[in-house]
């Protein structure tokens, strides 16, 4: 079986740039955007928020009608360790994510769309970030505009997804760790960005909410 390649969620066939690739978190029973417990077979995620923020950075980093938000369709869960797996430091045995399925479709996403210039993770899919950016080539790197990081703990700082980190890169990092009420974070960090009241990038404002069609 070959290695898992790019599949959007209600892909519209489009894929002229500028676009922001999204990655949802682990699968299992999270709430929806109502308050209502479900399982999530193929990764955690509040869309709307998520594809609104991506259309409101755009505009604010300069790009008329926004980052295009495109939602990996599968979970950000890490690949189950094999038999031969060590415990780590905390004395557990854990998943890899330089290898999980999210990680390897998101890189073959980058590989064949060169319109991708902005990555945004969100819980599992946050976590499988640092593989990505670190797996990605020079010219892939320095294509990225801006990396988003939201709802991962403090074994995941803000430090690790810097563009430091992974020269030649030099995107904007912006990033919200983990709190309570989890999966209202994509919601958290999309008030939080519209409040702003002034356009952080360029110094001129005010930023304008996108209206967004979200699905019945």
């Amino acid at each position: 079986m070959g290695a898992p390649t790019c599949k959007i969620a209600d892909d519209d066939g489009d894929w002229s740039g500028p676009i922001m690739l999204i990655m949802r978190g682990n699968s299992g029973e999270y709430e929806d955007e109502n308050g209502n417990k479900r399982q999530w077979p193929n990764g955690a995620l509040h869309e709307g928020p998520a594809k609104e923020y991506a259309v409101l950075m755009g505009s604010l980093m300069g790009f008329d009608k926004g980052f295009k938000p495109k939602v990996l369709d599968v979970k950000g869960n890490s690949k189950p360790p094999g038999r031969d797996a060590k415990p780590g430091p905390d004395g557990k045995i854990h998943g890899t994510r330089n290898d999980s399925d999210g990680t390897l479709m998101a890189l073959d996403c980058v590989l064949n769309h060169p319109g991708i210039v902005a990555l945004y993770g969100f819980s599992g899919g946050g976590y499988n970030m640092k593989q990505i950016l670190k797996q990605m080539t020079d010219e892939q790197r320095k294509r990225l505009k801006l990396v988003t990081v939201v709802g991962v703990d403090a074994d995941a700082p803000q430090s690790d997804f810097e563009s430091s980190k992974f020269p030649p890169g030099g995107w904007r990092l912006d990033y919200l760790a983990n709190s309570s009420n989890h999966m209202l974070l994509p919601k958290k960090l999309l008030d939080r960005t519209a409040k702003a009241g002034i356009d952080a990038v360029t110094g001129v404002g005010p930023i304008v909410r996108p209206t967004h069609k979200r699905k019945k």
